[in-house]
């Protein structure tokens, strides 16, 4: 961009990695950015590719960005409802909006979701993408949020593939960054000028993704295959909280790789050979 948004008031909304490297990308390209609203220190909601507080005000002192941090941002919306937004980037947000937000903005939510929506909406995505292994074409979406589980109308998506073969979920977080920083390119400019596309998702077409829990992560060889647990291995790892195998103290061993899945195996087989 050329001339930037000066007039033109943008919310940046996230906790995470993505939206952090999504906003510098912003940056980069001479977008305005109003205000930063982030977790505090004391947010009970769990980031596992979380940004700490104090980088987001440090990029937010450079830049001339107010930072705002709320614990939760529905019971705490007094803390910013003064900004009057013309649009939200939600961009790395766990915590579901409630209604008020999502009509607190002039043009809307955008967000963000690692899939090519309307396939794989819901929980997990990264993850669960992973796990199911129909997805190895996948991609990031860039859509207007609304009161529903990823269903909004589509700005702009950006294909990538996931190679079974050595992709771990960090590697699919990367290309999903590489996505993210194409898409902020090629559609924030739109959005701001509102002339960003609105492609309505065919419903009939959408899948969903389950929630999973903690206890999803654990490993039991005497009921998973090698090949399944592998594929556990790979969507939890790092930046996720890993896959783990009960030892014989009852105590949690994480594997974060499928070298030391294939050795754990190799070793059970052989107690009970």
């Amino acid at each position: 961009m050329n001339d930037t948004n000066q007039n033109y008031k943008i919310v940046w909304l996230s906790a995470n990695k993505l939206g952090y490297e999504l906003l510098q990308e912003s940056l980069s390209i001479g977008v305005t950015i109003d205000s930063i609203v982030t977790l505090d220190e004391d947010a009970k909601t769990v980031m596992y590719d979380g940004v700490s507080l104090d980088k987001w005000q440090e990029i937010g002192k450079k830049y001339g960005i107010r930072t705002y941090a709320v614990t939760n941002i529905n019971n705490d919306f007094d803390k910013i409802s003064s900004i009057n937004p013309d649009v939200v980037i939600m961009c790395g947000w766990r915590q579901m909006l409630d209604k008020k937000i999502l009509e607190w903005p002039k043009d809307g939510v955008v967000g963000f979701h690692p899939t090519l929506l309307p396939k794989g909406r819901g929980p997990a995505p990264i993850i669960n993408s992973i796990l199911d292994e129909n997805f190895n074409s996948t991609g990031l979406t860039m859509f207007y949020a609304e009161d529903g589980v990823d269903s909004g109308d589509i700005i702009g998506q950006q294909a990538f593939t996931i190679d079974r073969k050595k992709d771990y979920a960090q590697d699919v977080y990367n290309k999903v960054i590489d996505a993210g920083r194409i898409l902020i390119r090629n559609y924030l400019p739109a959005v701001i000028k509102k002339a960003a596309p609105r492609i309505k998702q065919d419903d009939s077409q959408a899948t969903y993704f389950p929630k999973l829990s903690l206890k999803n992560n654990q490993i039991d060889p005497s009921k998973e295959s090698l090949e399944h647990a592998a594929l556990k291995v790979r969507a939890l790892s790092k930046p996720y909280a890993g896959a783990y195998v009960i030892g014989s103290d009852g105590q949690e061993i994480k594997i974060w790789n499928v070298e030391s899945l294939y050795q754990y195996y190799q070793e059970k087989n052989e107690e009970t050979a």
